[in-house]
């Protein structure tokens, strides 16, 4: 239910951002009681504008941030850590990871991740083991970064155009959305790159992934010349079309976020956002006010990333590694969970794993 502070401090968002010429500075979470806020990446004016989708068609921009990124624009991947009250992004002109700290106060900004990549244009958080995993399309590999640290270990090469990733610790698998036309391909590994299996060839021109926690499906969309969003149960079972456009506006979606009932995703030729209800339902919510600067402006504002903060979305579980990281000195990444132990120690680039497979090192080994 919602409470009558949201629709208040909503209200009063909102005359903020109409009489002030600036924009908020502050971040506030939904509560574990509260149902989703909406993130969308403008990608021009490197910005990041928060909505609560429960006002429907007539919501407006509650919170919007300035981000760190290039200038004129590039930010596109995103996700976020509920416990720690953070947001991560990437953008494609600096080719940098960004983290935000949202605490309702005054945030902090601050690159966790710089030079070394190509076009990273996925993100995925794994909330339990602290990993960050960032997909890079350019140099067709995954990444997993410490957040904290900043340490980085390429996780999986020669995956060809790799476009977005996600991550599911609590069954421990990754899984990302690759390829073009022939070449495209759901797959799916464990989370230290291991037993990789394709899950549907059945894709053409993959844009942007997003999973589904509670029904365990996975829903992805398709450009033009395809314009469909399908989904697929996470073993490859039930591939379903479940949005096919029906007005000249809904052509090309690009990014897709799923929370509880609804999926909300951005056309990619006319910059809007809408929203749709999962199951048994055509009926479209398109999120007027988001449009700031006109349908043509494209010059001022193209959206790309889009995110749900939705608490459900990270529920705690235990983690694989323990209460010590596995031992490990730097990644402990989770594998099958039925093996023993449930994990494997990583090492950053350059760094070696020690013939106790938990120790990294400069040292060569002979």
């Amino acid at each position: 239910m919602k409470l009558d502070f949201r629709t208040d401090m909503s209200t009063l968002h909102s005359l903020l951002l109409v009489i002030l010429p600036f924009y908020t500075e502050s971040l506030i979470f939904p509560r574990q009681d509260e149902g989703p806020l909406i993130a969308v990446l403008d990608f021009k004016a490197t910005r990041m504008d928060i909505f609560d989708p429960s006002e429907g068609g007539n919501a407006t921009v509650i919170e919007a941030i300035n981000l760190k990124g290039g200038r004129g624009g590039g930010s596109t991947g995103i996700d976020f850590n509920y416990r720690g009250k953070m947001i991560f992004w990437t953008d494609l002109y600096t080719r940098d990871v960004y983290s935000l700290k949202a605490d309702g106060g005054d945030q902090e900004q601050k690159v966790i991740l710089e030079g070394g990549l190509g076009s990273p244009e996925g993100l995925a958080y794994d909330w339990i083991h602290n990993n960050l995993y960032v997909s890079d399309w350019e140099l067709h590999k995954v990444f997993v970064i410490n957040p904290a640290t900043g340490a980085r270990k390429t996780l999986l090469i020669d995956v060809h155009h790799v476009r977005d990733i996600e991550v599911d610790p609590r069954t421990g698998w990754l899984y990302w959305i690759s390829g073009w036309e022939d070449t495209a391909l759901l797959m799916k590994s464990t989370l230290d790159g291991q037993n990789q299996v394709v899950i549907s060839s059945d894709i053409e021109r993959p844009i942007s992934l997003s999973l589904d926690y509670d029904e365990q499906k996975l829903y992805w969309t398709e450009t033009y010349t395809v314009n469909l969003i399908k989904s697929i149960s996470v073993n490859g079972e039930d591939l379903t079309i479940v949005h096919r456009p029906g007005r000249h506006y809904e052509f090309s979606p690009k990014g897709i976020t799923v929370s509880r009932d609804y999926f909300y995703w951005i056309q990619a030729l006319t910059f809007r956002v809408l929203g749709r209800e999962k199951n048994n339902s055509r009926e479209i919510t398109r999120y007027r006010n988001l449009e700031k600067y006109g349908r043509w402006d494209i010059q001022k504002n193209i959206f790309m990333g889009i995110l749900a903060i939705d608490p459900r979305k990270q529920a705690e579980s235990p983690s694989l590694c323990g209460d010590n990281n596995g031992g490990c000195s730097h990644f402990c990444l989770p594998s099958l969970i039925q093996s023993i132990p449930p994990y494997n120690c990583a090492c950053p680039d350059g760094m070696n794993l020690m013939d106790d497979n938990t120790t990294c090192s400069d040292e060569i080994q002979i």
